[in-house]
């Protein structure tokens, strides 16, 4: 077939031809930002050849950090809209030099992003020409798709129906401050749930029905403090179960018994809950578990790969083959240093959240349905498109500007060519180019990369928020130290009182979520809805590291991600493990 960019195709040859590569056939590289040597496999230099993309420049981790900071997923603030004048939620902080419109109007044909055409200049770097088109297109002041029904307030969304505050949720149903989930309903305050209907406090399962405090858990029903338990029914305090019922503090009771013991605890007291998750926690601390949470993958490395095949040194991956360094990912294949997708193939350095069915894309973020698309932001089934912000449905345009055919590739060829030869093709957007400060990005919620120093230094701008101070107070403001300590005590003149944290952070209940609590008895929450969220983020690595320890019941060396000095002591093999749990 004949190339369409032969001189950047020549150019690319001879950079491939002149790597000294070990007798593997790898070769090892000093990350430009954090000076540590990383390994780039000889799988790898197979992936790049494919792709037509030299190789990386940044050790995986620094990739990965870059990758999240495209994001705010979980802060929402007070803008104006560069289109109707009005005060609106947005995802950009105060003093944000973008432009930010309506979602339900920058989804709409009410404006032209071609309108914003420029010519590319071959004379000055592409990063910073590309930063200026991305300041002058208008962004949705929310990732919010617009079939979304009365959820005004989430972003990261598509599917929803009567949510508030809820974040990268792919389908649900009155959901509150609920975040990083799919096709939920009724459910309060719950992380990385998929198909759960009615649940509190509940954290990286699927298919629960009435459970509340329940982790690591699936097929699950009626039951509360659940760890790494499935298929069970009506239980308590336990972990590691399969196909049980009734099992209290992992001991089998009965129906009797255990309703006789579920009706002694009390559940809508505070002051119970407190210490019941005490007890969950040492709980959770003391269960065997195994290395990973991968399943019926082959030949992969990584943390919660499900059903894949040739996953590396990836984050969630599911139904995957040929994927590394990637995170978020269902039915991929061929995709390298990416974040987030279904249904997508041939991709590399791209950051996108639940767009899908996407091919042949590189170096983009927030791309759905796309195709042969490179350098572009926001842009929706376009296919040949390179350096492109908010189109929609285009083809053969650079920087926003229409070409024929013809003149597409002949650009595109120089363009490419260029950067190549400046060492900017190859790379993603430059942290000093990313649309948010790095405190309210995804990095700045997860620990791992919460290192502001080095990121200043890589840099990212990791400058303070500005935070309004206006006065929230007022003669119905009462302390949270001051709520009832049971459910049973609180009247509706809760609804009507502005809660003050021990933080002196401000919030109230919304009528929804109090029904909610009286109706499964759980105590009135004592701090503000984000300082709860960001709870659950905290204890979750997204910096993947891996260690070589020993089982704790075999001996056996293992391969896991809990560091030798993480409180989790008791690590085992997969063997001792299935043994465990029967």
């Amino acid at each position: 077939m004949t190339s369409k960019t032969p001189q950047f195709d020549r150019a690319l040859d001879e950079y491939f031809a002149k790597l000294e590569l070990d007798e593997k056939g790898g070769q090892w590289r000093t990350c430009r930002f954090s000076g540590n040597e990383f390994y780039v496999r000889p799988e790898d230099i197979e992936f790049y050849k494919m792709m037509r993309v030299p190789l990386p420049t940044l050790e995986p981790e620094e990739r990965r950090r870059r990758r999240f900071a495209v994001h705010n997923s979980y802060n929402l603030f007070k803008g104006i809209s560069a289109y109707s004048g009005k005060k609106i939620v947005t995802i950009y902080p105060p003093g944000s030099p973008f432009k930010f419109y309506e979602h339900q109007v920058w989804y709409s044909d009410a404006w032209d992003p071609l309108s914003y055409a420029k010519n590319i200049d071959s004379t000055q770097p592409f990063f910073s020409q590309f930063y200026d088109l991305q300041l002058a297109v208008p962004r949705p002041a929310l990732i919010s798709d617009i079939s979304n029904v009365n959820s005004d307030y989430t972003t990261g969304s598509k599917g929803l129906k009567n949510c508030y505050i809820v974040f990268d949720q792919s389908g649900g149903e009155d959901l509150y401050y609920h975040q990083c989930c799919s096709n939920d309903k009724n459910c309060i305050e719950c992380w990385a749930l998929d198909d759960c209907d009615t649940c509190y406090e509940c954290k990286l399962s699927r298919n629960l029905f009435q459970c509340f405090y329940c982790e690591m858990s699936r097929n699950c029903i009626g039951s509360s403090f659940l760890w790494d338990c499935r298929n069970s029914e009506n239980c308590f305090m336990s972990s590691g179960l399969r196909n049980k019922k009734h099992y209290f503090r992992n001991e089998y009771v009965g129906p009797e018994e255990y309703l006789r013991r579920m009706q002694e605890v009390d559940f809508g007291s505070f002051n119970e809950v407190q210490k019941l998750r005490e007890e969950f926690r040492q709980l959770k601390l003391a269960t065997p578990r195994k290395p990973n949470w991968n399943e019926k993958s082959e030949n992969s490395l990584g943390d919660f790969i499900w059903s894949s095949k040739d996953v590396y040194y990836s984050l969630y991956a599911d139904l995957c083959e040929n994927v590394a360094y990637s995170e978020g990912l269902a039915n991929a294949r061929d995709v390298y240093d990416t974040f987030g997708g279904n249904q997508t193939e041939r991709l590399y350095e791209v950051s996108n959240i639940w767009d899908e069915n996407c091919y042949n894309v590189k170096f983009s973020s927030h791309v759905n349905g796309c195709r042969d698309v490179e350098y572009s932001d926001f842009c929706n089934e376009c296919t040949n498109c390179f350096g492109c912000v908010g189109l929609d449905r285009k083809q053969f345009c650079i920087f926003n500007k229409q070409y024929n055919e013809e003149d597409y590739w002949r650009s595109i060829d120089q363009i490419k060519l260029t950067m190549l030869k400046r060492k900017e093709y190859g790379e993603f957007f430059p942290p000093e180019f990313l649309p948010f400060p790095y405190r309210v990005t995804i990095p700045m919620s997860y620990a791992g990369f919460q290192d502001l120093e080095n990121a200043q230094k890589y840099g990212y701008d990791t400058s303070l928020i500005p935070i309004d101070t206006a006065d929230e107070g007022g003669p119905d403001e009462i302390l949270a130290e001051t709520l009832p300590d049971n459910i049973k005590e609180v009247t509706d003149e809760i609804l009507s009182k502005v809660i003050v944290d021990k933080n002196g952070k401000r919030f109230r209940y919304l009528r929804q979520e109090l029904e909610f609590y009286r109706t499964h008895h759980i105590p009135l929450p004592r701090e503000h809805p984000s300082l709860r969220m960001a709870k659950w983020m905290a204890d979750f690595v997204i910096r993947l590291r891996f260690y070589e320890r020993m089982c704790g019941k075999c001996g056996k060396n293992i391969t896991t991600s809990y560091p030798p000095d993480a409180p989790e002591k008791n690590i085992w093999c997969e063997s001792c493990y299935l043994s465990y749990i029967g």
